[in-house]
């Protein structure tokens, strides 16, 4: 049995209460969704659900990764503030207009701490 998309935003909210650079995630693009994982436990997640698939690619996005096919896995490294915005992504009800705008929001300061984050490495 799979876990609930409220129970892993509450790990994911714990994942992040402490701020930390550089965390390790897997994608999995199953038939269900999309299932975010940190160390083998899932912090988020997107049903198959038409609102589910729109949100997907951009889970995917804001992690700087591609959406893996069905069936596959992508891994990816982000910072907590990141994972923020993901979390924040994955329950967003697209149906609403300010949703969107909330979306392009999101996305633009995922987009801003990850190229942040890859100067502070060099």
């Amino acid at each position: 049995m799979g876990i609930s998309r409220k129970k892993a935003l509450e790990r994911g909210q714990q994942l992040i209460e402490r701020p930390r650079g550089a965390l390790e995630l897997n994608l999995f693009h199953g038939k269900r969704g999309l299932t975010v994982r940190h160390q083998g436990k899932v912090i988020a997640r997107t049903h198959s659900s038409r609102i589910g698939r729109i949100l997907a690619p951009f889970v995917a996005e804001a992690l700087g990764v591609e959406l893996p096919k069905i069936g596959s896995a992508v891994e990816a490294v982000a910072s907590s503030g990141v994972i923020y915005r993901v979390l924040s992504i994955s329950s967003l009800d697209l149906r609403q207009a300010e949703a969107r705008e909330l979306l392009t929001y999101l996305l633009e300061e995922a987009a801003a701490m990850r190229h942040f984050g890859a100067q502070q490495i060099v």
